[in-house]
């Protein structure tokens, strides 16, 4: 429960909680800062039926997702349509990298990290699944971001990307 020095997590947390379900374990309260920035994302996804959404999906070693997207809010949702597990890391190239510099960056074994904004999500997906949770960006125009999976099929088999499982997508100048 919160106490004076806290607040739950989510609204959901404490639905969570509550109703004592099964495997659930919310986690302790945490600070009243972090519970506001909660409630303000609770309240944007009230509002998630306005904000675009854009479908990533993974087959076996490649993605099918929009070359360009316009700038704004924006929700990526990721499908499986392969018949292994996949992910999709999504981060942000720093300012001042092309799309063709990207993907060509991406193209090689490590790139350095110092090239990417500190940012970014993972979504994870089975077979045949989507992931439950989508992700939120407010996208800049000239923007470029990266869609990266590396996992692997077995513990000697190549990474996702290796198999050239790696897209771009950049952000759409406003005319």
């Amino acid at each position: 429960m919160a106490g004076s020095n806290g607040a739950w997590r989510s609204p959901v947390a404490r639905l969570v909680w509550d109703q004592k379900v099964p495997g659930s374990n919310p986690g302790a309260p945490i600070k009243a800062r972090i519970a506001i920035a909660s409630l303000a994302l609770l309240t944007a996804c009230t509002r998630a039926s306005v904000i675009p959404l854009v479908d990533i999906t993974a087959v076996n070693y490649a993605y099918r997702a929009p070359v360009s997207v316009p700038p704004g809010p924006t929700r990526f949702r990721f499908v499986n349509a392969g018949t292994v597990p996949h992910e999709v890391q999504i981060f942000r190239f720093r300012a001042g990298i092309s799309p063709d510099s990207a993907r060509a960056l991406l193209a090689l074994e490590h790139f350095p990290d110092s090239l990417a904004d500190s940012g970014g999500a993972v979504l994870i997906a089975a077979p045949g699944t989507a992931a439950p949770e989508q992700v939120y960006a407010d996208l800049e125009q000239g923007q470029v971001y990266a869609l990266v999976c590396q996992f692997r099929d077995s513990a000697k088999a190549q990474r996702h990307d290796r198999l050239g499982m790696f897209a771009i997508l950049r952000v759409a100048r406003t005319p």
